[in-house]
């Protein structure tokens, strides 16, 4: 794999590190599988999801309560195995692109709903914890983004006021008084910022680095994805024991999308359903095509181009209330070098509870083939313990073993923006795929979007509506 470099270079010297097995926390924390529940026959059902992961399973909860459609979820692996059991754990609703840039392409109105129903999946997240009753520990904070430059400034500010004149609430925004560019912001944003000591700026961020000249706070959280999907699916399995069925270890080959059904063959055999659901991270072997053998696909912009991202952890020798800080690292947003970022928690492990502090930030372009069992590569994690590691606790010394290092799929599109809807031409096949950024709320949006079109409603446009690929394009 090529890399790409998304840490500062200059950030010191790094430790000498061997490459280390990946292990994820998040994983660490599921419950026995069980035995393998492969796909041994023939089977029907009305919707057949792929991917049970925090899409997947989202996608059959919110189904599976409101409509009476019966559901059957092919999972080529083990449940949350994929992106969800390998993420960063973290609950936001920011695009991984400016809000007002979205605003440009789409217009104002369906940008604004798009960060709208995002800001909602909190409430949509609790919904389900709470019906499935998962033991899942679900944390919520204000979390503080680290800006240098100008830019930084000026691009949070223009989403800001699209927030306001939009209804939505802004994003609290402070600048030291410090800071050299101060003068130079447009007084038409004086009411969308606060001029405070650079005292509280690293107070905020939880540093002495004074490059960071302001903050921008909002909504965060963690939690584990991954043991609220496998909580959540033996919720589903109990209550909807007619309608409900889960295979796994079975992969999907083919998908034929008909005019009046749709067959995937998978594991060896077909499974006929009235509409398919992909929730997979795009990352997939399988073909999706029509009873001609034609390609059935999306606009080269909503194809999954992705990244694997990079994360360590370590446990805190003294308990610390949870936070998430993010530091800009290139000059103008957009750059080629992004943000990295330390999330605080609380982590319940075998016999007691500790403060596990997670960091990320590097990743590497996906080139085609990802194996979870890849170890991780000592280097990269030299270079995060050098110069991540002192955002995340000044105090731990460098060189120290880290109790998890992992590396995930992330399935964005070129343009960052989710999928989440039915093909234009072909509308029993749905889409709930993609990611944001480093949270897990817009697949659970798009799970109750999906439940709603397969419940029969006919939703207003919005930015996640699949497009169809030109003709020239298709295969």
């Amino acid at each position: 794999m090529a890399r790409h470099r998304a840490i500062d270079p200059s950030g010191g010297a790094s430790a000498a590190y061997e490459d280390q097995p990946s292990r994820s926390p998040w994983i660490a924390q599921l419950a026995p599988d069980g035995p393998p529940r492969p796909l041994e026959a023939d089977a029907r059902a009305d919707v057949a999801i792929v991917g049970a992961g925090i899409a997947g399973i989202a996608t059959a909860f919110f189904t599976l309560r409101s409509t009476p459609l019966s559901v059957i979820v092919l999972e080529r692996d083990r449940v949350a195995r994929g992106a969800t059991g390998r993420n960063a754990g973290q609950l936001t609703t920011y695009f991984e692109r400016p809000l007002h840039d979205i605003a440009r392409e789409f217009g104002a109105d369906l940008a604004i709903e798009g960060q709208r129903a995002f800001d909602g999946a909190h409430d949509l997240l609790d919904l389900m914890a709470a019906e499935a009753g998962a033991t899942v520990r679900v944390e919520r904070f204000t979390g503080h983004m680290g800006m240098f430059s100008r830019n930084h400034v000026l691009v949070h500010l223009r989403n800001n006021a699209l927030r306001r004149d939009g209804g939505l609430p802004i994003e609290a925004c402070v600048i030291s008084e410090d800071a050299e560019f101060l003068a130079a912001v447009p007084a038409a944003h004086r009411d969308l910022y606060s001029v405070v000591p650079q005292a509280q700026v690293r107070e905020l961020l939880e540093t002495d680095d004074d490059r960071y000249r302001a903050v921008l706070s909002d909504r965060k959280g963690c939690a584990n994805s991954g043991a609220l999907v496998q909580q959540v699916l033996g919720h589903l399995e109990a209550r909807y024991a007619n309608r409900f069925r889960y295979v796994d270890c079975t992969r999907v080959d083919k998908i034929i999308v008909g005019s009046d059904d749709v067959r995937l063959e998978a594991g060896g055999h077909g499974v006929t359903a009235s509409r398919a659901v992909l929730c997979t991270n795009g990352f997939t072997e399988h073909v999706v095509e029509d009873p001609t053998g034609r390609r059935v696909e999306l606009h080269p912009d909503q194809r999954v181009v992705g990244t694997i991202g990079f994360m360590t952890a370590f446990f805190e020798e003294h308990r610390r209330a949870p936070a998430a800080m993010s530091y800009i690292r290139n000059t103008t947003i957009g750059g080629s070098t992004p943000y990295v970022y330390v999330t605080r928690r609380t982590y319940d492990r075998p016999g007691d509870t500790v403060t596990l502090t997670c960091m990320g930030g590097p990743e590497w372009p996906f080139e085609g083939s990802w194996n979870a069992d890849l170890p991780f590569p000592g280097p990269l994690l030299g270079e995060m313990d050098a110069q991540v590691r002192p955002f995340a606790q000044p105090a731990r010394l460098p060189g120290l073993p880290y109790d998890f290092q992992w590396h995930g799929l992330m399935g964005y599109m070129d343009g960052r923006v989710r999928v989440i809807g039915a093909h234009p031409r072909h509308g029993r096949l749905l889409y709930n795929l993609g990611c944001n950024g480093v949270g897990f709320l817009p697949s659970i949006h798009g799970g109750r979007q999906i439940s709603r079109l397969l419940g029969g409603e006919r939703l207003p446009p919005s930015i996640f509506d699949p497009r169809e690929a030109p003709a020239d394009a298709q295969g």
